[in-house]
């Protein structure tokens, strides 16, 4: 999001808004407010930002505990104390008949960024299905410029995370858009995206081809397009339903064990007779509805498991202070702006909401064991003993920025019941909240055909508070199978 694009959204009071731009399973029950203030910011939180004045000289950004910020470039020039910056690359495709496509900042730039700042997370590309307004790629020059681009990252610095899609909203619409993306990337290179991430926008707009909204995307049919009027921008139950779709999306395609990022979302119109009811208030009373939903809403099936089964892992609010004004019998800007620039960017209303809200929030820590693997996973008794590789999967689901200290130790039966530490099975790391995660592999050689019950354990660095501690170990059995079977697969078509 760039102001140029931006002011060329809303056309007029009466005329049309041209934009950019859920069905769990299982709830977490909500947080229990206290009074206490978290010791840095929050993972999960996120602010968007572009324009002036830059976004470390607003005094008050801090009051508001987002652990991140998106402005819309690869390197800002001034960053926020305790904030991280999610990195972004444009992307466009000046002719439609080809695949080939520019990027910007450079590639040498990008390179040399991504050498210098280690483990940054880089959003590929923004809304490359909404035409002509933003980054405005066929289906397949995005699978071109995403796998191009990911080689290059990844050259300079392998710890980078890249976040894919990024798309207006997760309609059915868009959703077709990135199976084509898919679709194309698998046929150009003969394999499935390799993505850290995906990530979305979650607006709710109008997709009528040539009205205000999103319009269609390049290459996708207007087949099922949302017809949508204004005042269903803040619309609860489409924000969730948008959630839903996207998770079980990822779940299908292979994507389950990944992060969701809402990489924009937020009340766009203005708060103006014809539009919808969008005062500050109840804008607020939206972003804090939404927040609810996304700090607790979890599914055991298509939730991401390193970050307790929640559906989203960070989102981040539209905007800090891109405020919207009629000038001319033009609509500049947009609703939902944190901070005020016409009152030297002093805290707006829904800035109070954002702050309120999150000082509410303790800084928490939720380490937790997810899966464990054997290799081979059940050897024939008949063959001898075996080396075994064990893979062990662990994650942070807590909301903190900064990396917490933790042991994983492996043992030989239950250790409360005597079970023994495996030899040399005792592992140190450290993971940041929000489900940042990590796999351990331990090689157990030698193993004579027989059963045995491995038990995994994640204990806290010192002074660490665990606010869960029954999803801290986990056990498997491993076994020697007595017969192998082999039952053939027939297809019929």
């Amino acid at each position: 999001m760039i102001p140029l694009r931006k002011r060329s959204k809303i056309r007029s009071v009466r005329a049309s808004l041209i934009a950019f731009c859920l069905t769990t399973a299982l709830m977490f029950s909500t947080t229990t407010p206290a009074q206490a203030t978290p010791t840095e910011p929050l993972c999960r939180f996120g602010v968007n930002h572009h324009g002036q004045p830059n976004l470390a000289s607003i005094s008050g950004i801090g009051s508001l505990k987002a652990g991140y910020f998106i402005d819309y470039t690869a390197d800002a020039a001034a960053k926020p104390s305790g904030m991280r910056q999610l990195r972004m690359v444009r992307l466009k495709q000046p002719d439609k008949n080809t695949t080939n496509y520019t990027v910007s900042p450079s590639l040498s730039t990008i390179t040399a960024i991504a050498q210098a700042n280690p483990g940054s997370f880089w959003l590929i590309g923004n809304e490359p299905d909404r035409i002509v307004y933003q980054d405005d790629l066929t289906p397949a020059a995005y699978a071109r410029a995403y796998r191009e681009l990911r080689q290059t990252i990844k050259a300079a610095d392998p710890a980078a995370l890249l976040v894919a899609g990024n798309i207006v909203q997760a309609s059915p619409l868009r959703l077709r858009y990135l199976d084509q993306v898919l679709a194309a990337h698998r046929e150009a290179y003969g394999a499935e995206m390799e993505v850290d991430a995906w990530g979305i926008h979650a607006f709710i707009l109008n997709e009528q081809p040539g009205q205000w909204g999103a319009d269609i995307p390049r290459g996708v049919s207007s087949e099922g397009a949302w017809a949508l009027t204004t005042d269903r921008n803040a619309d609860f139950d489409l924000f969730r339903q948008q959630i839903v779709a996207f998770r079980n999306w990822m779940y299908r395609n292979g994507y389950r064990n990944k992060p969701l990022y809402i990489t924009e979302y937020g009340v766009l119109m203005p708060d103006y007779p014809g539009y919808g009811p969008f005062s500050p208030a109840e804008v607020s009373a939206y972003m804090t509805r939404t927040f609810d939903y996304l700090l607790n809403a979890t599914d055991l099936k298509i939730g991401y498991p390193a970050d307790g089964y929640r559906l989203v892992q960070h989102f981040s609010w539209y905007s800090v202070n891109d405020k919207a004004k009629l000038v001319n019998g033009q609509w500049q800007g947009f609703n939902g702006y944190l901070f005020d620039p016409d009152l030297a960017n002093q805290r707006s209303p829904m800035g109070d909401a954002y702050a309120n809200y999150t000082a509410q929030l303790t800084s928490k820590t939720d380490l937790l064991i997810t899966d464990m693997r054997f290799t081979p996973p059940a050897p024939l008794a008949s063959n001898g003993p075996v080396t075994v590789t064990i893979q062990v999967d662990v994650g942070n689901a807590g909301n903190t920025i900064s990396a917490k200290d933790f042991t994983l130790r492996l043992y030989l039966g239950d250790p409360d019941q005597g079970g023994a530490l495996l030899t040399g099975a005792e592992f140190s790391g450290a993971l940041k909240g929000c489900g940042d995660s990590r796999t351990f592999e331990y090689v157990w050689p030698n193993v004579a055909p027989g059963t045995y019950e491995i038990v995994a354990v994640i204990a806290p660095g010192a002074g660490i508070t665990d606010v869960h501690s029954l999803n801290n170990r986990l056990s498997r059995l491993f076994f020697f199978a007595t017969d192998l079977i082999h039952l053939p697969l027939v297809h019929h078509p």
